[in-house]
């Protein structure tokens, strides 16, 4: 009878989510965005006051989420797979702006469809169903998808609405203005800016007024960039040289305060939203003829120059050797747009050669690659009498993250320190391989697995000493991130096996800290193997709530740092992937954390390969040196659950533990331990429900002599 009752209570309470699921409150979008300026001054962006709660809001679309919902399902605005817009609420009349915010879906497949979130269009006014969240420094809302809530179209406008016209001025004026938050969504005009900083990876610039102030252009539209998501057939968008005039730019305006652009962002949808007004030289394709420079030894440089509003009147390369006064060259054509100069050999082994190009057209237009050579040097090579290693490859003073020899061949050697089996690619894991040369700074490397040997490749071992022909990759772009690799391998040469791995470098956790790419302090330990000593977990979710990108953050006292627990094959978690069976909170310590230096997403993070990176786990700590006085088998938490939750018990001293799922009918469904040694200690394990219908359950704990069980709800 006690079943029957509690089954009821289990159907009468999915019935009331599903009626509550009608009753959302509707809010405006400056109920979600609005901070007083007192806040955003004293404390900077925070997150909305609506954070993690589910709402109705209504607004403006002012891009579609796709470029065609029937013959072309590309999307324009890029969120990875999601389906993403943003929208304007033209009747937010109580604050001063606050009117802005993104719509996205990330579940686009199978019923979650039945949104029609896909349908909507330009100018529309729709009402979204959404659970309001942070994603990095932008407030977003997540449309509803379970249950499943369809977007509601209130009417349609003849266009998007006017943007607001602002001065750059507004967003950056000596320094960043914290309070043009309040712009963040909102789609606005930039007038007369002077373009920099052309990547000609992704399609990004910098927009400058002349007197200091900036922002930057964001390719997330496909019509606007050079990535992957580009729109390829429907724009042929290349971003313009630096030194171009533009008569405007509109999009919308995001804040980033990580990566190599912090600051305010502005995001062009479609063509026509970039006008530009007068257009100095392109330069590109810039190339040296040696990868590696001998002493004495000349380079020859060449690049490509097009001016596409008139001609080139001149062109010029300046280099300057172990940073001294620049000397000058001029280029020279032999018909066409490929310029050339030769830079004069060097007597002086370890030199390092730094160069930048200039040109002007015939209506005195003036440009220069990289922009702003004397602070931001971008093309650089050491004069060397010997081969390259992985040091000289990864060695870069200036701050830029560029490596002198990305886009070369060269031959590297070193100790394989992470294999397949640390970041296999499977489930949320990584898929990476890592060699080192020594254990002091810019002594490791990634080894990417593209190219006709990467099945040779993706079988290497820890401790293979190896000798790796490849192409450097050093981009500002998935898959690389910043992090150089040596990739396209072209030869490869296993010289012995079974070899120690290089000592752990020690470092403080204020060492790394956060953010700062490029920065040598960091980067000199990018792919280096690394660990923490005595570490507590200041907070087990370093980016939510709701948001749960399998970080945590760490701190010995010296200030905190990131941990990536996904991509290394090992048993712990903060919840983004509740399979494994070690759930770490935060005030938890550790007397070491291990693994590799990455750099993903603005932020350097360590990353540990497998559960030996992970030392002396304390999940108690005022209470590490006490151990329990009996066995004991606790409630799992939380419960009900879905999909996920977690199960404690203690061990009063080393104990087989084997623990086990069963349903009502006494069926084994899931084998969490299977007869394992486990310390004496407090323990704790993660269940994941996913594939098992909503129910009772039991969990079965036999430790020893030791046999307990308890039931458990799971409600979907």
């Amino acid at each position: 009878m006690r079943k029957l009752v509690l089954l009821f209570c289990i159907i009468f309470f999915l019935f009331g989510l599903s009626t509550f699921a009608q009753t959302y409150p509707l809010v405006t979008v400056e109920d979600i965005q609005f901070q007083s300026d007192s806040s955003l001054l004293a404390n900077g962006d925070q997150p909305s006051p609506l954070n993690g709660d589910t709402v109705r809001v209504r607004g403006t679309v002012l891009v579609a989420p796709l470029v065609d919902p029937q013959n072309d399902r590309r999307v324009i605005v890029w969120a990875g797979a999601a389906w993403n817009t943003y929208i304007q609420d033209e009747n937010g009349l109580v604050y001063e702006m606050f009117d802005g915010i993104t719509m996205r879906q990330g579940d686009t497949t199978g019923a979650a469809q039945g949104t029609f979130f896909d349908l909507v269009d330009t100018a529309q006014v729709v009402e979204f169903t959404v659970v309001v969240e942070e994603f990095i420094e932008t407030t977003q809302g997540a449309i509803l998808v379970d249950p499943v809530t369809p977007v509601q179209i209130i009417s349609n406008e003849p266009k998007r609405p006017d943007p607001i016209e602002l001065d750059i001025s507004d967003f950056y004026d000596g320094q960043q203005n914290v309070l043009a938050e309040k712009y963040e969504g909102m789609y606005v005009v930039v007038r007369s800016g002077i373009t920099s900083d052309r990547n000609v990876s992704t399609g990004t610039f910098r927009i400058n007024d002349g007197n200091g102030n900036f922002i930057y252009m964001y390719d997330q539209s496909g019509y606007f960039t050079l990535r992957g998501h580009r729109l390829t057939g429907l724009t042929d968008y290349q971003p313009p040289p630096d030194g171009t005039v533009l008569s405007y730019i509109r999009g919308v305006i995001q804040t980033r305060w990580g990566g190599s652009a912090p600051g305010y962002h502005i995001i062009p949808f479609y063509p026509g939203d970039i006008e530009i007004s007068a257009q100095p030289p392109t330069i590109s394709m810039i190339r040296r003829n040696l990868a590696e420079v001998m002493t004495n030894q000349a380079v020859d440089i060449s690049a490509s120059i097009v001016d596409t509003d008139g001609s080139v009147d001149s062109a010029r390369l300046y280099y300057r050797i172990d940073g001294g006064s620049f000397n000058m060259i001029e280029l020279t054509s032999s018909g066409g747009d490929i310029y050339s100069g030769t830079i004069p050999g060097v007597n002086s082994d370890s030199a390092l050669v730094d160069y930048y190009l200039w040109a002007k057209d015939n209506l005195g237009n003036e440009s220069k690659v990289p922009p702003s050579p004397d602070t931001n040097p971008q093309y650089f090579y050491l004069v060397l009498n010997r081969s390259v290693t992985i040091q000289d490859i990864q060695y870069n003073p200036f701050g830029t993250d560029i490596s002198g020899y990305n886009g070369y061949y060269v031959t590297l050697n070193g100790i394989v320190t992470a294999d397949t089996s640390d970041f296999p690619g499977s489930g949320v894991t990584a898929y990476r391989i890592y060699m080192q040369n020594g254990t002091g700074p810019w002594s490791g490397i990634r080894i990417g697995t593209r190219g006709s040997l990467s099945n040779d490749v993706s079988a290497l071992a820890k401790g293979d000493d190896v000798s790796i022909t490849g192409y450097i990759w050093d981009g500002p772009i998935s898959p690389t991130f910043n992090v150089t690799r040596i990739d396209s391998v072209s030869g490869l040469t296993i010289n012995s096996q079974n070899n120690p791995l290089p000592d752990f470098k020690v470092l403080s956790t204020g060492d790394i800290g956060l953010a700062g790419n490029g920065d040598p302090t960091k980067e000199q330990w990018e792919s280096v193997l690394i660990k923490y000593l005595n570490v507590t977990v200041t907070d087990e979710n370093a980016d939510g709530p709701p948001s749960n990108f399998g970080e945590m953050l760490v701190d010995d006292n010296s200030g905190e740092t990131r941990v990536e627990l996904e991509d290394g094959f090992h048993s712990y978690h903060n919840l983004s992937d509740p399979t494994r069976a070690n759930y770490i909170q935060t005030g938890n310590a550790f007397d070491e954390l291990g693994g590799l230096l990455y750099y993903s997403f603005g932020n350097y993070k360590l990353v540990p390969r497998n559960d030996n990176d992970f030392v002396g786990w304390v999940t108690d700590v005022n209470e590490e040196n006490q151990l329990p006085e009996e066995f004991g088998l606790f409630q799992n938490h939380p419960n009900p659950f879905n999909p996920s939750t977690i199960i404690n018990y203690n061990l009063p001293v080393q104990a087989n533990v084997t623990l086990k799922i069963f349903n009502i009918l006494g069926q084994e469904v899931k084998t969490l331990l299977n007869n394992e040694i486990v310390p004496a200690g407090e323990h704790q394990v993660s269940f994941n429900a996913s594939g098992l219908p909503t129910g009772i359950y039991i969990y079965n704990l036999q430790a020893n002599d030791f046999i307990q069980s308890k039931k458990m709800i799971l409600l979907k």
